[in-house]
Order: structure tokens, then sequence, then C-alpha cells
């Protein structure tokens, strides 16, 4: 499905410890479209919804739908452990024959 690096898990654990509901909450990857149908992701640190499966990957709760599967398959979430700040990178080829990158 996901992969989760070593870093990013340490960090995601500990941002999750910060929450009082911490043993409820897990991940979710947010897809944001890019204007020409590509997706970009956001992390959100929330409790699963109702139609919600749950994978733990390198100790992390992953939230997600049946539907989003072959979306996400193949994609790594990354930390600069200088910085804190997450990566998330897809596999599948951004579009590009889009009129808004040229």
């Amino acid at each position: 499905m996901i992969t989760i690096t070593p870093i990013a898990a340490v960090r995601l654990a500990q941002m999750i410890a910060e929450e009082s509901d911490a043993e409820q909450l897990g991940i979710r990857l947010v897809p944001t479209t890019t204007g020409c149908g590509s997706y970009t992701y956001s992390i959100a640190i929330t409790e699963a919804d109702k139609h919600d499966l749950a994978q733990e990957i390198s100790g992390i709760r992953f939230f997600y739908q049946t539907h989003e599967i072959d979306q996400l398959s193949g994609t790594v979430i990354d930390c600069d452990p200088a910085t804190g700040r997450f990566s998330i990178f897809h596999p599948l080829p951004m579009q590009t024959d889009c009129s808004l990158t040229h």
C-alpha cells in the first residue's frame, strides 16, 4: 500500500502522542488536485471515519477507504530530520499535457 520511512514514523508518532486522544488517532492522506488532474497530498492526523479501513504501517495507524487503494499504492511518506518537514512521493507520473505547467 504505502511506505512510511522510519524518520517519518518517529515524527508522526511524536505528533500523535501530543494529542489527548492519541490512542484513537492515525493518519490519512488527503488528496488535493493541482489543477490538471494530478494529485498532491496533505497528511491529516485524525480518527477513523465510519467506513475506513485501518492498517498499521511502521507503527502508525493509516486510515483509508477501499476506493483509494489504487490511487495511494506506492506512495512514500518521508521526513527531513533537519527541518521536520514531511515529503510525500507518489510514483505515478504527473500529467504532462497540462497548459498550467507551460
